[in-house]
Protein backbone atom coordinates (compact mmCIF):
# COMPACT_ATOMS: atom_id res chain seq x y z
CA UNK A 1 0.00 0.00 0.00
CA UNK A 2 1.27 3.47 -0.77
CA UNK A 3 1.01 6.30 1.72
CA UNK A 4 -2.00 7.90 0.01
CA UNK A 5 -4.03 4.68 0.25
CA UNK A 6 -3.07 4.24 3.91
CA UNK A 7 -4.01 7.86 4.62
CA UNK A 8 -7.45 7.37 3.06
CA UNK A 9 -7.97 4.07 4.90
CA UNK A 10 -7.00 5.57 8.28
CA UNK A 11 -9.27 8.56 7.67
CA UNK A 12 -12.15 6.26 6.73
CA UNK A 13 -11.57 4.05 9.78
CA UNK A 14 -11.42 6.99 12.16
CA UNK A 15 -14.64 8.42 10.71
CA UNK A 16 -16.67 5.22 10.30
CA UNK A 17 -15.34 3.06 13.15
CA UNK A 18 -13.21 5.13 15.54
CA UNK A 19 -13.37 2.41 18.22
CA UNK A 20 -11.16 0.26 15.94
CA UNK A 21 -8.20 2.69 15.99
CA UNK A 22 -6.84 1.26 19.29
CA UNK A 23 -7.25 -2.24 17.83
CA UNK A 24 -5.17 -1.22 14.81
CA UNK A 25 -2.50 0.27 17.07
CA UNK A 26 -2.40 -2.93 19.14
CA UNK A 27 -2.09 -4.97 15.93
CA UNK A 28 0.90 -2.84 14.90
CA UNK A 29 2.58 -3.43 18.27
CA UNK A 30 2.05 -7.20 18.01
CA UNK A 31 3.23 -7.21 14.38
CA UNK A 32 6.42 -5.39 15.35
CA UNK A 33 7.02 -7.91 18.13
CA UNK A 34 6.49 -10.81 15.67
CA UNK A 35 8.62 -9.31 12.89
CA UNK A 36 11.69 -11.53 13.61
CA UNK A 37 9.47 -14.62 13.33
CA UNK A 38 7.84 -13.87 9.98
CA UNK A 39 5.41 -11.17 11.08
CA UNK A 40 2.41 -13.47 11.47
CA UNK A 41 0.33 -13.16 14.62
CA UNK A 42 -2.92 -14.52 16.05
CA UNK A 43 -5.93 -12.30 16.53
CA UNK A 44 -6.03 -13.38 20.19
CA UNK A 45 -2.59 -11.83 20.67
CA UNK A 46 -3.96 -8.47 19.51
CA UNK A 47 -6.76 -8.72 22.06
CA UNK A 48 -4.23 -9.52 24.77
CA UNK A 49 -2.16 -6.46 23.80
CA UNK A 50 -5.33 -4.35 23.82
CA UNK A 51 -6.08 -5.65 27.30
CA UNK A 52 -2.58 -4.64 28.41
CA UNK A 53 -3.05 -1.13 26.98
CA UNK A 54 -6.57 -0.45 28.27
CA UNK A 55 -6.51 -2.37 31.53
CA UNK A 56 -9.71 -4.29 30.82
CA UNK A 57 -10.53 -7.20 28.53
CA UNK A 58 -12.10 -6.44 25.15
CA UNK A 59 -13.63 -9.17 23.04
CA UNK A 60 -13.83 -9.04 19.26
CA UNK A 61 -14.79 -12.09 17.24
CA UNK A 62 -12.16 -11.43 14.55
CA UNK A 63 -10.17 -8.71 12.83
CA UNK A 64 -12.12 -8.70 9.55
CA UNK A 65 -12.84 -4.98 9.87
CA UNK A 66 -9.11 -4.25 9.63
CA UNK A 67 -8.87 -6.63 6.67
CA UNK A 68 -11.72 -4.83 4.91
CA UNK A 69 -9.92 -1.48 5.26
CA UNK A 70 -6.75 -3.03 3.84
CA UNK A 71 -4.53 -2.91 6.93
CA UNK A 72 -4.25 -6.65 7.51
CA UNK A 73 -4.30 -9.80 5.45
CA UNK A 74 -5.13 -13.28 6.65
CA UNK A 75 -2.12 -15.57 6.67
CA UNK A 76 -3.17 -19.09 5.79
CA UNK A 77 -6.09 -21.11 7.04
CA UNK A 78 -7.63 -20.84 10.49
CA UNK A 79 -6.40 -23.34 13.07
CA UNK A 80 -7.80 -24.91 16.23
CA UNK A 81 -11.00 -25.93 14.55
CA UNK A 82 -11.58 -22.53 12.98
CA UNK A 83 -11.20 -20.69 16.26
CA UNK A 84 -7.81 -19.07 15.64
CA UNK A 85 -6.79 -17.05 12.61
CA UNK A 86 -3.35 -15.67 11.87
CA UNK A 87 -2.84 -12.26 10.29
CA UNK A 88 -0.07 -10.16 8.76
CA UNK A 89 0.11 -6.35 8.55
CA UNK A 90 0.50 -5.24 4.94
CA UNK A 91 2.80 -2.24 5.47
CA UNK A 92 3.56 -1.74 9.16
CA UNK A 93 5.91 1.25 8.84
CA UNK A 94 3.61 3.29 6.61
CA UNK A 95 0.51 2.52 8.68
CA UNK A 96 2.34 3.42 11.90
CA UNK A 97 3.63 6.66 10.40
CA UNK A 98 0.17 7.70 9.15
CA UNK A 99 -1.44 6.79 12.49
CA UNK A 100 1.13 8.91 14.33
CA UNK A 101 0.43 11.86 12.01
CA UNK A 102 -3.33 11.34 12.19
CA UNK A 103 -3.49 11.16 15.99
CA UNK A 104 -4.85 14.50 17.23
CA UNK A 105 -2.91 16.66 19.66
CA UNK A 106 -4.57 16.12 23.08
CA UNK A 107 -4.20 19.83 23.90
CA UNK A 108 -6.42 20.81 20.96
CA UNK A 109 -9.03 18.07 21.14
CA UNK A 110 -12.54 19.25 21.88
CA UNK A 111 -14.38 16.89 24.20
CA UNK A 112 -17.75 15.94 22.77
CA UNK A 113 -20.27 13.61 24.35
CA UNK A 114 -20.45 10.16 22.82
CA UNK A 115 -23.21 9.73 20.26
CA UNK A 116 -26.10 7.51 21.30
CA UNK A 117 -25.83 3.84 20.39
CA UNK A 118 -27.39 3.13 17.02
CA UNK A 119 -28.36 -0.44 17.86
CA UNK A 120 -30.06 -2.10 20.77
CA UNK A 121 -27.56 -3.73 23.08
CA UNK A 122 -29.97 -6.02 24.92
CA UNK A 123 -32.57 -8.69 24.39
CA UNK A 124 -35.52 -8.76 26.73
CA UNK A 125 -38.30 -11.19 27.44
CA UNK A 126 -40.94 -10.71 30.04
CA UNK A 127 -44.20 -9.10 30.96
CA UNK A 128 -44.94 -5.95 28.97
CA UNK A 129 -47.86 -5.11 31.21
CA UNK A 130 -50.56 -6.34 28.85
CA UNK A 131 -52.57 -9.38 29.91
CA UNK A 132 -51.47 -12.55 28.18
CA UNK A 133 -48.20 -11.05 26.87
CA UNK A 134 -45.86 -12.91 29.20
CA UNK A 135 -45.34 -15.75 26.74
CA UNK A 136 -41.72 -16.50 27.70
CA UNK A 137 -42.57 -17.12 31.33
CA UNK A 138 -45.73 -19.10 30.53
CA UNK A 139 -44.15 -21.28 27.82
CA UNK A 140 -43.66 -24.18 30.23
CA UNK A 141 -47.38 -24.22 30.99
CA UNK A 142 -48.56 -24.81 27.41
CA UNK A 143 -49.91 -28.31 26.94
CA UNK A 144 -48.32 -30.07 24.00
CA UNK A 145 -49.25 -33.46 22.78
CA UNK A 146 -47.55 -34.52 19.52
CA UNK A 147 -49.67 -36.28 16.96
CA UNK A 148 -49.16 -39.97 16.56
CA UNK A 149 -46.90 -40.90 13.68
CA UNK A 150 -48.87 -44.06 13.04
Amino acid sequence: MDKEQVLRAVAALSTERPEWLPVLEAALVVAERCEPYGGEFAGAWVLEELKQQTGHPIWLPNLRVLISYGFLEKAGESTRGGRRAYYRVKDRQTIGQVLAEHRPDPRHVERRPAPPASRFRFVGAGNSGKPGSDTARRSGDFPYQPRSWR
